[in-house]
């Protein structure tokens, strides 16, 4: 009876052993393939940083080369002295100015919007920034006498979206969290006024929204950064 009791307690203590070297080795397992995944989701991180980093130089090239070609056409222009290109060359840089398609300078304002501080709400979607909020400033500034505006170093041109995407809002393609910057060139007092008295501005304000409103003598807007060509490809002219 007791050899029995011995031999059953060994099977026991075997199968014991089993079971508790297979649950070592999916513990194992697992925390190796939570650390290849770690490793993994960095080196993603690292390779869409590096991709960044590239596209950059090349807009850095692409500026460079542009303006490159630029001077050489202004020195041919020059050198031949050939009053037909000269005028074509001011009436092509004057429709770039209007399209959007150039760094400009001026008078205006500069604003900043902020999502409230976190506070416990019923409603906290009312304390952070929309996109319909942004629009509402948009038509403000544009009926003020707004004659360039960017949004996050995004200058805004006929096509440009303003569009909530989860906690950010996406312009021209890219998407941007808060604070939001505003720059405007235009009559700076009627910016001004028509921006402290907007309802939405003040509703805003109410909920904790932070909105800064900065006059300014010289506020730069960055020329419109995409192919303008992507934003028209489905246009054809009407003969």
């Amino acid at each position: 009876m007791k050899k029995g009791s011995n031999f059953i307690f060994f099977l026991i203590y075997i199968f014991l052993g089993i079971i508790i070297a297979l649950q070592y080795r999916s513990t194992l397992y697992t925390k190796n393939e939570k650390t290849e995944s770690f490793l993994s989701i960095e080196k993603l991180i690292a390779q869409l940083d590096q991709e960044k980093k590239i596209e950059e130089e090349l807009k850095l090239q692409a500026e460079e080369f542009n303006h490159r070609k630029e001077e050489y056409l202004m020195s041919y222009i020059q050198i031949n002295d050939d009053i037909r290109l000269k005028f074509l060359w001011e009436e092509l840089n004057a429709l770039k100015r209007m399209a959007g398609l150039t760094d400009v300078q001026g008078p205006g304002l500069v604003i900043k919007l902020e999502d409230a501080p976190e506070r416990k709400s019923d409603r906290p979607d009312r304390h952070i920034i929309h996109d319909g909020d942004i629009r509402v400033l948009m038509n403000e500034l544009k009926k003020a006498g707004a004659q360039a505006i960017s949004i996050n170093g995004e200058r805004i041109i006929a096509t440009s979206e303003q569009v909530c995407a989860g906690p950010t809002i996406r312009v021209n393609m890219d998407r941007y969290s808060a604070p939001y910057i505003i720059h405007v060139i235009g009559p700076m007092e009627q910016l001004y006024e028509s921006i402290i008295n907007c309802e939405r501005v003040v509703l805003m304000q109410k909920e904790g929204i932070q909105v800064s409103i900065t006059k300014s003598g010289r506020v730069l807007v960055p020329k419109y950064g995409k192919d303008p060509a992507k934003a028209i490809s489905m246009l054809k002219v009407v003969e």
